[in-house]
Protein backbone atom coordinates (compact mmCIF):
# COMPACT_ATOMS: atom_id res chain seq x y z
CA UNK A 1 0.00 0.00 0.00
CA UNK A 2 3.04 2.26 0.83
CA UNK A 3 4.32 1.82 -2.89
CA UNK A 4 0.95 2.43 -4.28
CA UNK A 5 0.69 6.06 -2.54
CA UNK A 6 4.35 6.80 -3.34
CA UNK A 7 3.14 6.02 -6.68
CA UNK A 8 -0.09 7.99 -6.57
CA UNK A 9 1.62 11.48 -5.05
CA UNK A 10 4.67 11.09 -7.45
CA UNK A 11 1.55 11.23 -10.39
CA UNK A 12 0.02 13.77 -9.02
CA UNK A 13 3.19 15.92 -8.76
CA UNK A 14 3.73 15.16 -12.32
CA UNK A 15 0.34 16.31 -13.01
CA UNK A 16 1.00 19.80 -11.47
CA UNK A 17 4.64 19.76 -13.07
CA UNK A 18 3.00 19.07 -16.53
CA UNK A 19 0.52 22.05 -15.85
CA UNK A 20 2.88 24.55 -14.79
CA UNK A 21 4.12 24.13 -18.30
CA UNK A 22 1.27 23.98 -20.37
CA UNK A 23 -1.99 26.69 -20.10
CA UNK A 24 -4.32 23.61 -19.66
CA UNK A 25 -4.61 19.89 -20.17
CA UNK A 26 -6.86 17.08 -21.12
CA UNK A 27 -7.91 14.11 -19.34
CA UNK A 28 -6.85 12.21 -22.41
CA UNK A 29 -3.77 13.91 -23.14
CA UNK A 30 -2.45 13.20 -19.15
CA UNK A 31 -3.77 9.42 -19.49
CA UNK A 32 -1.54 9.11 -22.77
CA UNK A 33 1.49 10.91 -20.75
CA UNK A 34 1.30 8.90 -17.72
CA UNK A 35 0.00 5.38 -18.79
CA UNK A 36 -3.31 5.38 -16.81
CA UNK A 37 -6.77 5.11 -17.42
CA UNK A 38 -8.96 8.47 -17.61
CA UNK A 39 -10.75 7.28 -14.27
CA UNK A 40 -7.10 7.74 -12.62
CA UNK A 41 -6.78 10.81 -13.94
CA UNK A 42 -10.29 12.03 -13.05
CA UNK A 43 -9.63 10.96 -9.62
CA UNK A 44 -6.44 12.82 -9.18
CA UNK A 45 -7.54 15.95 -10.73
CA UNK A 46 -10.42 16.05 -8.35
CA UNK A 47 -8.25 15.61 -5.13
CA UNK A 48 -5.57 18.56 -6.92
CA UNK A 49 -8.58 20.77 -7.60
CA UNK A 50 -10.01 20.38 -3.72
CA UNK A 51 -6.39 21.23 -2.59
CA UNK A 52 -6.92 24.19 -4.64
CA UNK A 53 -3.19 23.53 -6.73
CA UNK A 54 -5.38 23.51 -9.86
CA UNK A 55 -8.68 24.49 -11.55
CA UNK A 56 -11.42 21.90 -13.28
CA UNK A 57 -12.30 23.00 -16.84
CA UNK A 58 -14.42 21.13 -19.67
CA UNK A 59 -12.57 17.85 -20.23
CA UNK A 60 -9.28 18.69 -18.44
CA UNK A 61 -7.54 20.59 -15.74
CA UNK A 62 -5.59 24.13 -15.68
CA UNK A 63 -2.97 25.10 -13.11
CA UNK A 64 -4.00 27.28 -10.35
CA UNK A 65 -2.82 30.71 -9.80
CA UNK A 66 -1.86 31.93 -6.59
CA UNK A 67 -5.06 34.58 -6.44
CA UNK A 68 -7.34 31.72 -7.70
CA UNK A 69 -5.73 29.26 -5.04
CA UNK A 70 -7.20 32.00 -2.29
CA UNK A 71 -10.87 31.73 -3.85
CA UNK A 72 -10.59 28.07 -3.65
CA UNK A 73 -13.17 29.41 -0.47
CA UNK A 74 -15.77 27.01 1.33
CA UNK A 75 -18.33 28.21 -1.16
CA UNK A 76 -16.15 26.56 -4.02
CA UNK A 77 -16.03 23.46 -1.99
CA UNK A 78 -19.54 23.11 -1.61
CA UNK A 79 -20.18 23.27 -4.92
CA UNK A 80 -17.91 20.50 -6.04
CA UNK A 81 -20.28 16.73 -6.50
CA UNK A 82 -22.83 19.78 -4.40
CA UNK A 83 -25.66 16.15 -5.77
CA UNK A 84 -23.60 13.65 -4.31
CA UNK A 85 -22.83 15.45 -0.91
CA UNK A 86 -26.98 16.27 -0.47
CA UNK A 87 -27.76 12.57 -1.01
CA UNK A 88 -25.27 11.68 1.33
CA UNK A 89 -26.71 14.23 3.98
CA UNK A 90 -30.29 13.46 3.47
CA UNK A 91 -29.27 9.94 4.33
CA UNK A 92 -27.03 10.87 7.29
CA UNK A 93 -30.13 12.28 8.42
CA UNK A 94 -32.59 9.36 8.89
CA UNK A 95 -29.62 8.69 12.02
CA UNK A 96 -30.52 11.58 14.03
CA UNK A 97 -33.72 11.24 16.23
CA UNK A 98 -35.83 13.96 17.87
CA UNK A 99 -33.86 14.69 21.29
CA UNK A 100 -30.81 13.66 20.13
CA UNK A 101 -27.40 16.00 20.43
CA UNK A 102 -25.44 15.54 17.53
CA UNK A 103 -21.63 17.31 16.55
CA UNK A 104 -20.80 18.22 12.81
CA UNK A 105 -17.44 18.87 11.62
CA UNK A 106 -16.17 21.71 9.36
CA UNK A 107 -16.66 19.89 6.25
CA UNK A 108 -18.93 20.82 3.42
CA UNK A 109 -20.62 17.47 3.76
CA UNK A 110 -21.34 17.63 7.44
CA UNK A 111 -22.92 21.05 6.76
CA UNK A 112 -25.23 19.68 4.17
CA UNK A 113 -26.30 16.92 7.08
CA UNK A 114 -26.79 20.19 9.33
CA UNK A 115 -28.98 21.44 6.16
CA UNK A 116 -31.03 18.05 5.93
CA UNK A 117 -31.78 17.86 9.62
CA UNK A 118 -32.89 21.47 9.30
CA UNK A 119 -35.24 20.67 7.04
CA UNK A 120 -36.56 17.45 8.16
CA UNK A 121 -40.57 17.69 9.47
CA UNK A 122 -39.67 14.63 11.86
CA UNK A 123 -36.74 16.42 13.41
CA UNK A 124 -37.01 18.09 16.61
CA UNK A 125 -35.34 19.64 19.65
CA UNK A 126 -31.52 18.37 18.58
CA UNK A 127 -28.48 19.91 20.08
CA UNK A 128 -25.97 20.50 17.43
CA UNK A 129 -22.66 21.32 18.74
CA UNK A 130 -20.39 21.97 15.49
CA UNK A 131 -16.67 23.00 14.78
CA UNK A 132 -17.91 24.53 11.14
CA UNK A 133 -18.38 28.45 11.11
CA UNK A 134 -20.47 28.35 8.40
CA UNK A 135 -22.35 25.08 9.73
CA UNK A 136 -23.40 27.31 12.87
CA UNK A 137 -24.67 30.21 10.28
CA UNK A 138 -26.62 27.90 8.04
CA UNK A 139 -28.68 26.17 10.90
CA UNK A 140 -28.51 28.80 13.38
CA UNK A 141 -31.89 29.99 12.47
CA UNK A 142 -33.79 26.97 12.83
CA UNK A 143 -36.35 26.75 15.70
CA UNK A 144 -35.68 22.42 15.91
CA UNK A 145 -32.16 23.38 16.67
CA UNK A 146 -30.30 24.76 19.67
CA UNK A 147 -26.54 25.24 17.96
CA UNK A 148 -23.86 25.35 20.05
CA UNK A 149 -20.50 26.23 18.24
CA UNK A 150 -17.33 25.60 19.71
CA UNK A 151 -14.47 28.06 20.15
CA UNK A 152 -10.79 28.11 18.65
CA UNK A 153 -8.65 29.88 16.39
CA UNK A 154 -10.43 30.67 13.31
CA UNK A 155 -9.34 28.87 9.38
CA UNK A 156 -9.26 32.11 7.55
CA UNK A 157 -11.25 30.11 4.54
CA UNK A 158 -12.41 26.71 5.98
CA UNK A 159 -14.26 28.31 8.93
CA UNK A 160 -13.33 25.93 10.79
CA UNK A 161 -11.97 26.04 14.73
CA UNK A 162 -9.29 24.49 15.93
CA UNK A 163 -6.68 24.16 19.00
CA UNK A 164 -6.56 23.55 22.10
CA UNK A 165 -9.33 26.23 22.81
CA UNK A 166 -11.77 23.57 20.98
CA UNK A 167 -10.37 20.53 22.40
CA UNK A 168 -11.08 22.02 25.98
CA UNK A 169 -14.31 22.69 25.09
CA UNK A 170 -15.45 19.54 23.38
CA UNK A 171 -14.50 17.75 26.61
CA UNK A 172 -17.22 19.59 28.06
CA UNK A 173 -19.72 17.69 26.09
CA UNK A 174 -21.01 14.04 25.56
CA UNK A 175 -20.41 13.26 21.98
CA UNK A 176 -22.95 10.90 21.08
CA UNK A 177 -22.96 11.04 17.51
CA UNK A 178 -19.99 12.69 15.62
CA UNK A 179 -20.64 13.33 11.93
CA UNK A 180 -17.08 13.71 10.48
CA UNK A 181 -16.20 14.27 6.53
CA UNK A 182 -12.60 13.11 5.17
CA UNK A 183 -10.26 13.41 2.31
CA UNK A 184 -10.16 10.30 2.17
CA UNK A 185 -11.44 6.71 2.99
CA UNK A 186 -9.02 3.64 2.49
CA UNK A 187 -9.09 0.22 4.25
CA UNK A 188 -5.76 0.80 5.33
CA UNK A 189 -5.62 4.01 6.44
CA UNK A 190 -9.07 4.95 7.52
CA UNK A 191 -9.96 8.18 7.41
CA UNK A 192 -7.60 10.51 6.27
CA UNK A 193 -7.23 14.89 5.67
CA UNK A 194 -4.33 17.21 4.94
CA UNK A 195 -4.57 19.77 7.60
CA UNK A 196 -2.78 19.63 10.33
CA UNK A 197 -5.45 20.92 12.86
CA UNK A 198 -7.89 19.28 11.67
CA UNK A 199 -6.87 16.32 11.96
CA UNK A 200 -5.80 16.47 15.10
CA UNK A 201 -9.02 17.65 16.21
CA UNK A 202 -10.77 15.38 14.01
CA UNK A 203 -8.55 12.54 16.16
CA UNK A 204 -10.04 14.08 19.02
CA UNK A 205 -13.71 13.88 18.14
CA UNK A 206 -13.39 10.16 17.36
CA UNK A 207 -11.46 9.03 20.58
CA UNK A 208 -14.11 10.70 22.21
CA UNK A 209 -17.38 9.97 20.30
CA UNK A 210 -20.16 7.08 21.36
CA UNK A 211 -20.63 7.12 17.66
CA UNK A 212 -18.40 8.04 14.53
CA UNK A 213 -20.50 8.82 11.17
CA UNK A 214 -18.34 9.47 8.17
CA UNK A 215 -19.86 11.09 5.85
CA UNK A 216 -17.74 10.90 2.22
CA UNK A 217 -18.91 10.75 -0.92
CA UNK A 218 -17.62 7.95 -3.93
CA UNK A 219 -15.02 9.97 -4.99
CA UNK A 220 -13.11 9.79 -1.55
CA UNK A 221 -13.07 6.13 -1.69
CA UNK A 222 -9.37 5.00 -2.37
CA UNK A 223 -7.81 8.74 -1.85
CA UNK A 224 -5.27 9.03 1.12
CA UNK A 225 -4.56 12.28 2.94
CA UNK A 226 -1.43 13.35 4.91
CA UNK A 227 -2.28 11.75 7.89
CA UNK A 228 -5.08 9.65 8.93
CA UNK A 229 -7.66 10.72 12.32
CA UNK A 230 -9.77 7.61 12.17
CA UNK A 231 -9.24 4.03 11.73
CA UNK A 232 -11.77 1.74 10.10
CA UNK A 233 -12.58 0.15 13.80
CA UNK A 234 -13.48 3.35 14.86
CA UNK A 235 -15.93 3.82 12.40
CA UNK A 236 -19.98 2.43 13.36
CA UNK A 237 -21.06 4.44 9.72
CA UNK A 238 -20.00 5.45 6.75
CA UNK A 239 -22.65 7.14 4.72
CA UNK A 240 -21.95 7.29 1.01
CA UNK A 241 -23.50 7.23 -2.46
CA UNK A 242 -23.61 5.00 -5.41
CA UNK A 243 -20.63 6.02 -6.72
CA UNK A 244 -18.77 4.40 -4.08
CA UNK A 245 -16.58 1.23 -5.11
CA UNK A 246 -18.59 -1.96 -4.73
CA UNK A 247 -15.76 -3.83 -3.18
CA UNK A 248 -15.11 -1.17 -0.99
CA UNK A 249 -18.53 -0.59 0.29
CA UNK A 250 -18.51 -5.00 0.81
CA UNK A 251 -14.99 -5.19 2.47
CA UNK A 252 -16.35 -2.16 5.07
CA UNK A 253 -19.44 -4.10 6.01
CA UNK A 254 -17.22 -7.81 6.42
CA UNK A 255 -15.25 -5.64 8.84
CA UNK A 256 -18.22 -4.75 11.33
CA UNK A 257 -19.32 -1.06 9.65
CA UNK A 258 -22.41 -0.21 8.59
CA UNK A 259 -22.60 1.16 5.41
CA UNK A 260 -25.46 3.00 4.25
CA UNK A 261 -25.58 3.87 0.25
CA UNK A 262 -27.59 7.12 -1.19
CA UNK A 263 -28.95 6.88 -4.33
CA UNK A 264 -28.51 10.37 -6.41
CA UNK A 265 -30.53 12.05 -8.31
CA UNK A 266 -29.38 14.92 -10.58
Amino acid sequence: MAVYIRLMNQRREQIVNILSERERVTVNELSEMLNVSSVTVRGDLNFLAEEGRVVRVHGGAALAKPSMRQEMTFASRQRHRAAEKHAVARLAATLVKPIDSILLDSSTTALAVGQAVKSSPTISNVTVLTTGLWTAVAIMDSPNIHTIMAGGSLGSTSGSVSGPITREMLGRYNINKAFVGALGLTLEDGLSGNDPLEIELRQYIVENAKEVIAVVDGSKFGQTGLASFARIEQLNYVVTDSSAPAEMVEALRERGVQVMVAAVEF
